[in-house]
């Protein structure tokens, strides 16, 4: 009897006593940790992605200087095959290479040298060498279009890389790529969608959108909105200053407001520095009203004020809840 030409002979699998079997002690002995509080753990492959000109490259740059600068890392490699000799100067990025000497690696495509590197095969290559002498490296690639060979559209060209990003992050501290996004409608709104294959997003552990809040001179605002948390993220605004290499924190709820909201809440803090004796929500939120009316200006409606209000209670201004009456009342700082 001939044999079925589908069939295959296969040794059988203990799944049971398998090399990949969980034990306790395997949990135990693994210690994550952030490299920086509430955005980046150990060990995560994370993807930051924007609009061009957002300024993702220079965040993700200065957020790599500032773990080394805290020493949760000793060293940063970033891949870059997307920016020009001019960008980089303008990220101050002669200085960065001068003080983290050693413990910052710059791999760019537009140093005019051979080309020693295939960046469609460079994640293979890495991923086969990857160890634990990698264990407190941040390697960045920027960005993931220039690592893949086909098209970014289709899940079966880009799965394969990203499946060599999942084994490197086990090896690395952190696995970072910068992507882009499509082309935006004529709305004005932003839809924060990734570039290409679904797989993108379904294979990092961490997807940041970041939008540029502001730009001049030497000074860079971002926000970076958690759209995929695996672990317990929060949404951060970081502010760059190119000229001292700087980078710090702030608070995001400020810089992730719209015009209107942002118009709402200057009136806000105007008209309860002038009630030193206090002024209650429903007279607040009349007068900024009558305000905007006034100068003809758009704000937010009634009841995104009031929850935006809130959010700076204790920054702006303290507010006073009567819990007998659940009256709101609002007092200068």
């Amino acid at each position: 009897m001939e044999k079925d030409k589908n069939s295959k002979t296969s040794k059988a699998i203990d799944l049971e006593n398998s090399n990949l079997l969980l034990t306790p002690k395997d949990i135990a002995d693994y210690n994550p940790k952030w490299l920086i509080n509430g955005f980046a753990e150990s060990n995560k492959l994370i993807s930051l992605y924007a609009m061009p000109g957002s300024g993702k490259s220079l965040t993700a740059l200065y957020l790599a200087v500032y773990m080394l600068e805290n020493k949760v890392i000793k060293k940063v490699i970033y891949v870059d095959m997307d920016n020009g000799l001019g960008t980089l100067k303008n990220r101050g990025l002669e200085q960065i290479l001068n003080k983290y000497e050693g413990q910052l690696k710059y791999i760019s495509s537009a140093k005019k040298a051979k080309k020693d590197i295939d960046p469609k095969t460079l994640i293979f290559s890495l991923s086969e060498t990857a160890n634990e002498s990698h264990k407190d490296t941040l390697i960045i690639f920027d960005s993931i279009r220039n690592f893949i060979s086909g098209s970014m559209s289709y899940d079966d060209v880009v799965t394969p890389t990203l499946d060599q990003l999942q084994k490197m992050r086990d090896y690395y501290a952190g696995v970072w790529f910068l992507n882009h996004q499509s082309k935006q409608d004529f709305t004005g709104e932003n839809n924060k969608a990734y570039k290409g294959a679904t797989a993108f997003f379904d294979s990092c552990d961490e997807a940041y959108f970041v939008k540029k809040r502001e730009r001049k001179e030497n000074m860079l605002i971002v926000t970076l909105e958690p759209m995929k948390q695996r672990d317990d993220t929060q949404p951060q605004a970081v502010i760059i200053n190119t000229a001292n290499l700087s980078l710090e924190f702030d608070d995001y709820a400020f810089y992730s407001m719209n015009e209107k909201q942002s118009v709402a809440l200057e009136y806000a803090k105007k008209i309860i520095k002038e009630n030193p004796n206090g002024t209650n929500l429903t007279n607040l939120t009349t007068e900024i009203k009558r305000m905007a009316k006034f100068d003809e200006v758009e704000i937010c409606g009634i009841h995104a004020i009031k929850n935006l209000l809130k959010q700076f209670d204790g920054k702006f201004y303290k507010i006073i809840s009567n819990d007998t009456k659940n009256f709101l009342t609002f007092y200068p700082l």
